[in-house]
């Protein structure tokens, strides 16, 4: 939900071209941020972290530093640490010196002004009195006793009650400062650390200070001096400084103006008040979806009520214990970062460890994939979750962004209690020279996988999922891979719903292939590009050994009814077939349409070339007797194993290396035919 709310603040800036160096026509709203050794000023939204350029010659040399408001006459006062001079700064940042004396030759870094004075820091308090009529104006004095061990680069007056305040950059903690005698009171520990290089109040008593080296810009509540909570809560993500100092009227309101709220319900803290997550809608070009987030006038309101409905950006597969869940997020550009949570426990915050699904993602263009896991301890109901997108590369669920857009979404979780049945590992292996004989080493393709098919309390199969990886890749030829089932519809999965990963990257083309009446997967439709070896063989050269360079997972959710009787058996049918536009030898046809099944298995429907190849060369196929890609003497161009099973090295033949493989495939005999003492190690791959 976005919001625009206006408040009766003062204006940001009202320059006076005509005047140089003139005072600001009032009490301005926005925060300064001076910075960079040659100083640029900056105007800085504290509610978002938003800031822009608003001058970059501030018509002197140097770094100007310890710089504060003066609401008596306007102006800004500031040290200039390279030249050593007090500076007053107007309304168009030019500054110019003051003859001030009194103070030691050293930088100062630390100041800021209240009742007409001048107030610096360094190894104890200075006041400089700014009143023209004032008998010391413009002489420095040190409060003899003040305290000098505090570690500051920055503080700040409260706008009511006199003190000045702090938090000390090595330790964390909160001080009081007592502007008459320079004496300190630690008030507690604000549990953050670091170089605070800008500190800021506003009208309610609201202390706002930042840290250089992240921009985070974290507050205290100290509307109460009496009663003060001194944990620094994060607010904002600010711009990264340097050299650096922020200066602001403290008597004005943080602007709230042109920002981006989410939906969810206030405890997930979406309101400003609560320090809702919201993202600066001034000069945003950053946002999630297709639609742009607009501003609402009328508070409290939901986008989808006014405005345009601009919840477009993520689509969330169904949200299961123990599964795994695709979530899709669309950027309208590149440049922007995703941190997302959803709140698993239902408790109302996105708090608890495990419920950040994604942490500084940077997004492309157009559609994202996210792969999540979803806790097996969830149960089911309803809940959200929320979506940020911004340049800042981290942020929390709550507090200010600069840019970007959020999106909160509810989502339903689901915890039916599923029976899982594994299957495997299983390991297939082809020869893909069919149908000639070839080398006969079997390792031309070698994939191992295995299968978990999940049933509901009523015998439904929910989903199916196979998961595997490429054991080798021996061949010239070029040969997809892919997995039929045989006999269970296409129409049975919800396609929609896949999670396809390939390399541990999801893939958002379907896996189903077109043109096929029950579920054909196609893994790969190259294995030699996607495996991108630096070997000619993969896996099949002592010479040239590799880890194993491709792995694959397809989840395939079903639609109600299908029973676990009407799936076919485990291990399926694994398949290898031509890469468009090759062939796999002389006199066999291009492409696709070639198919090298297992032995008595069936081509698929786009493996009509196979069928017309059957009988020809050296297979000896003969489907009236179903029995197919098998040789005149009974050996198959692929066969599966229910083990771990080490193939043979290149150009090596099967009967080489496991010579009771053909009794086993010619007469049953043998089904030990792959164990240690049936086997002859030297030609087998990493066995020596």
């Amino acid at each position: 939900m976005d919001r625009k709310i206006l408040l009766s603040v003062v204006p940001f800036l009202l320059w006076n071209h005509n005047a140089s160096s003139a005072a600001f026509d009032t009490c301005p709203y926005t925060a300064f941020l001076m910075q960079d050794k040659q100083t640029n000023v900056y105007g800085v939204n504290l509610l978002t972290g938003a800031y822009q350029t608003l001058q970059t010659d501030i018509g002197q040399t140097g770094n100007l530093n310890a710089a504060g408001y003066n609401e008596t006459d306007n102006f800004i006062y500031a040290f200039n640490t390279t030249r050593k001079k007090v500076v007053k700064v107007g309304n168009d940042f030019k500054a110019t010196d003051l003859s001030v004396t009194g103070l030691p030759d050293s930088p100062f870094y630390v100041g800021d002004v209240a009742n007409n004075t001048y107030y610096l820091y360094r190894s104890g308090l200075y006041k400089i009195p700014l009143d023209e009529n004032a008998p010391d104006f413009l002489v420095a004095n040190k409060l003899e006793g003040s305290d000098n061990s505090m570690k500051l680069t920055d503080f700040a007056f409260h706008p009511a009650d006199g003190n000045i305040y702090a938090v000390d950059n090595k330790q964390g903690h909160l001080y009081r400062i007592n502007p008459t005698d320079g004496s300190k009171v630690i008030l507690g520990n604000a549990g953050v650390t670091g170089t605070f290089g800008a500190a800021y109040f506003e009208a309610s008593g609201k202390f706002y200070f930042s840290r250089n080296q992240d921009g985070i810009i974290f507050t205290i509540d100290i509307s109460d001096p009496d009663n003060i909570d001194t944990t620094a809560v994060q607010f904002a993500a600010g711009p990264k400084s340097g050299l650096n100092d922020g200066v602001r009227c403290a008597s004005a309101p943080v602007e709230i103006d042109s920002i981006d709220l989410g939906d969810a319900p206030d405890s997930y803290q979406t309101s400003v008040d609560n320090n809702g997550a919201r993202h600066d809608l001034n000069n945003n070009s950053l946002f999630l979806g297709g639609v742009a987030p607009d501003s609402e006038a009328v508070v409290g309101t939901s986008d989808d009520e006014t405005g345009t409905d601009d919840e477009d950006g993520v689509i969330i597969t169904p949200l299961q214990s123990g599964e795994q869940a695709l979530i899709s997020v669309t950027a309208n550009k590149a440049g922007g970062f995703l941190n997302a949570w959803i709140d698993w426990n239902q408790d109302g915050d996105f708090a608890d460890s495990d419920e950040q699904i994604s942490t500084g993602q940077p997004l492309a263009a157009g559609m994202n994939s996210l792969l999540i896991n979803v806790p097996n301890s969830v149960t089911a109901g309803d809940t959200w979750a929320r979506f940020r997108l911004s340049s800042a590369e981290t942020l929390p669920a709550f507090g200010g962004a600069p840019d970007g857009e959020v999106e909160d979404y509810a989502v339903t979780l689901e915890s039916a209690q599923l029976s899982t049945a594994s299957y495997g590992p299983f390991t297939a292996a082809f020869e893909d020279s069919w149908p000639r004989e070839g080398d006969y080493d079997l390792n031309d393709v070698v994939m191992r996988y295995q299968i978990e098919i999940k049933t509901d309390q009523t015998n439904d199969t929910r989903l199916v999922k196979i998961s595997g990886d490429l054991q080798a890749l021996g061949a010239d030829y070029r040969n997809g891979f892919g997995i039929h089932l045989p006999s269970l519809s296409r129409s049975a999965v919800n396609e929609n719903e896949i999670i396809f990963v390939r390399n541990g990257s999801i893939d958002t083309d379907s896996p189903l292939e077109a043109g096929q009446g029950n579920v054909v997967l196609i893994i790969s439709d190259d294995l030699t590009a996607d495996t991108q070896s630096s070997c000619r063989f993969h896996r099949t050269r002592e010479n040239c050994q590799e880890s194993e360079k491709f792995s694959f997972s397809i989840t395939l959710p079903l639609v109600d009814g299908i029973q676990s009787s009407s799936l076919p058996a485990a291990p399926f049918d694994p398949f290898i077939f031509a890469v468009d536009g090759f062939h796999h030898g002389e006199g066999t046809s291009v492409g696709r349409g070639l198919e090298i099944h297992l032995d008595d298995f069936e081509p698929t429907q786009l493996g009509n070339a196979s069928l017309e190849l059957m009988g020809n060369y050296d297979d000896r196929s003969d489907s009236g007797l179903g029995s197919l890609y098998r040789t005149g003497n009974g050996l198959p161009w692929g066969f599966i194993l229910t083990e771990s099973w080490t193939h043979p090295l290149e150009q090596v033949d099967m009967l080489q290396a496991y010579p009771r493989f053909f009794d086993y495939c010619t007469k049953g005999d043998h089904v030990d035919w792959f164990t240690q003492g049936k086997r002859v190690s030297q030609h087998l791959y990493g066995l020596e």
